[in-house]
């Protein structure tokens, strides 16, 4: 029997790894039972028949699904995240809304943001900083909500307190660092942002109204995104605190990350 080592703790890649080598592990056996009535050998024809023989197996795969099921629905409730009982969600949206229609920004046809742009912008997001990271840091914040408000306090429904909870200092610095990381991978400037409007265009919802996210569009939704990055960078003691953190050369990156969006920004304010 194959040994599975169980991981420390649990994450959304080593509950997959499990997941997945369980039925590895069911199918090894399956070759191992071949072998013992063949002699110890296994033919070409034989492994190929071994894998046919699984496919009608279906609650073969039933562990694996459930995880990866599970773990689907808390990706759709991520990419929802603008609803009201998401903290962690509603904080990182926080970050650009004024630029969604609606808001400040105005109508789609005046260059906001579509809302429909909420479910690619958390695919960006996963993909760039990664699952275990952003279900560690959710836990973080919904521990700060729970250790700042009592059970009879207005603010611990989130509904009331974005403005409260975004101010809190360690759930600023988490937020902060869940955008220096997305930052990172905007080093081949030029290259990143067209990959990132090609991305957000291709993962709109379908049945979203006929919108397109614009260059215009995604130079002034990084200049919202790395906001507080900027101003971090800009403050000796707390660049300081991003080099111990993310290492010299990554935040050497940053800054020229940033410079980048800023000279963008700077021509788009020009030609508007």
């Amino acid at each position: 029997m194959i040994a599975v080592n169980k991981p420390p703790r649990d994450s959304f890649k080593q509950r997959h790894h499990v997941a997945a080598f369980s039925v590895l592990e069911h199918f090894a056996q399956g070759l191992v039972h071949h072998a013992r009535d063949h002699g110890g050998v296994l033919t070409e024809e034989q492994i190929l028949k071994a894998v046919d023989s699984l496919r009608d197996q279906e609650n073969l795969f039933d562990g694996a699904w459930s995880v990866l099921e599970s773990d689907m629905e808390s990706i759709k409730a991520r990419e929802k995240a603008a609803v009201r009982h998401d903290p962690f969600g509603r904080l990182l949206v926080s970050r650009f809304e004024y630029l969604l229609e609606g808001g400040e920004a105005g109508d789609l046809e005046h260059g906001a943001l579509s809302r429909s742009i909420l479910q690619p912008f958390f695919k960006v997001i996963r993909m760039m900083v990664g699952m275990d990271m952003l279900q560690e840091i959710d836990g973080e914040i919904h521990a700060i909500i729970e250790a700042h408000a009592d059970e009879d306090d207005e603010l611990r429904d989130p509904t009331e307190y974005w403005d409260h909870l975004a101010k809190e200092p360690a759930v600023a610095l988490r937020i902060n660092l869940v955008f220096a990381r997305m930052a990172l991978h905007f080093k081949n400037y030029e290259h990143r942002k067209k990959w990132l409007m090609q991305l957000v265009n291709d993962n709109l919802p379908s049945g979203a109204d006929n919108w397109t996210f614009t260059e215009t569009h995604c130079i002034l939704m990084l200049h919202a995104l790395f906001r507080d990055v900027r101003e971090t960078l800009s403050v000796p003691e707390h660049s300081a605190e991003l080099v111990a953190k993310l290492g010299s050369e990554n935040v050497a990156t940053l800054r020229t990350v940033v410079k980048a969006i800023e000279n963008d920004y700077a021509v788009l304010k020009k030609e508007g």
